[in-house]
């Protein structure tokens, strides 16, 4: 049954998540902490959700993380703008106890891990107060040390 009704709708990122954005604009994750219980949020809403306190000040983070789960997107559907497959995780930024979800790129899909240690690529040009200053995220390059043998740093035996 066709309908005459629509709704448009405007999102309000608040207070919080409004510094969020802006430090994308300059290529910056910044997070903020309860004052209470020491949570930290990125991005951050204006007040805790455990403690209901506002949060205090904004503090950078370098946007390194650990994936913590992801999920393979293998079939198109509408509206879609990337070519499947391809990976998108929930990434929990070192330094915060909350989750972004983002896309994984520059590997193999089957290398990627749960506890694969990521950083943000930076979209080129000039950066906008979005998400899409990130443009995807990627695996951190592994060191390897001299004394290791040619084993990744950390996974020698102990």
């Amino acid at each position: 049954m066709p309908t005459p009704l629509r709704m448009d709708y405007t999102f309000v990122a608040g207070a919080g998540r409004s510094s969020f954005l802006r430090g994308l604009a300059h290529r910056r994750l910044l997070a903020r902490a309860c004052p209470s219980c020491r949570r930290v949020y990125l991005p951050a809403p204006e007040f805790c959700a455990r403690c209901l306190v506002e949060l205090g000040a904004t503090t950078e983070l370098d946007g390194r993380g650990t994936v913590s789960t992801f999920c393979v997107v293998s079939f198109p559907f509408p509206g879609q703008q990337i070519e499947p497959p391809y990976v998108v995780a929930h990434i929990r930024p070192h330094g915060a106890d909350t989750r972004l979800m983002h896309l994984i790129r520059e590997i193999e899909i089957a290398d990627v891990r749960i506890g694969m240690e990521v950083e943000p690529v930076w979209a080129g040009g000039e950066p906008a107060a979005s998400w899409t200053s990130i443009r995807h995220y990627r695996p951190v390059p592994q060191r390897v040390s001299p004394d290791s043998g040619g084993d990744r740093a950390g996974d020698g035996d102990a």
